[in-house]
């Protein structure tokens, strides 16, 4: 039986693709294939995330959900604020 895959666009840094490229060669497996894992296993994590914090996930803004789970005294957390600007540097 096949899995039924959508296709989507998304924009990496040329650093991380050098990574995954290499271990590609030595593991024999293909960046698109790496990639998909990486991703599968994300979501299996939010997934148990979701199931930790009660909060079912939505068809919108998934990721919005997760706003303040993670609460560090002092600390900055809001990292993403300004990445805009880092893809756009290139």
């Amino acid at each position: 039986m096949y899995k039924i895959m959508r296709r989507y666009q998304v924009y990496l840094n040329q650093h991380s693709v050098s990574l995954l490229d290499e271990f590609g060669e030595h593991g024999n497996i293909s960046r698109s294939q790496l990639i998909r894992l990486t991703i599968d296993q994300m979501a299996q994590n939010l997934a148990k995330i979701f199931s930790a914090t009660k909060t079912p996930p939505g068809n919108k803004y998934i990721l919005d959900s997760l706003v303040g789970a993670i609460k560090i005294k002092g600390r900055k957390t809001n990292f993403a604020q300004n990445i805009d600007e880092m893809y756009l540097i290139d």
